[in-house]
């Protein structure tokens, strides 16, 4: 299971993000932020691009939890 945090500048939840994870594999993850900021998908562990609203956040292995920054 991998879980996405998304937080603004102040490190506030950001609700209703569209959340994409792009695994090396060609399979995608897509999904949107709940009101604590997260959302979580049934999928193993790996290494993927995170986009957030289409733009590039973070790049390499997406274990259990990941929390980036909105700007």
């Amino acid at each position: 299971m991998i879980t996405v945090h998304v937080v603004n500048s102040n490190g506030k939840p950001v609700a209703k993000a569209d959340v994409q994870i792009s695994w090396r594999e060609s399979t995608h993850s897509t999904g949107r932020t709940d009101n604590s900021g997260s959302v979580t998908w049934d999928v193993a562990k790996g290494s993927g691009t995170i986009y957030l609203d289409g733009w590039e956040v973070y790049d390499g292995e997406i274990n259990d939890s990941v929390t980036v920054q909105i700007h």
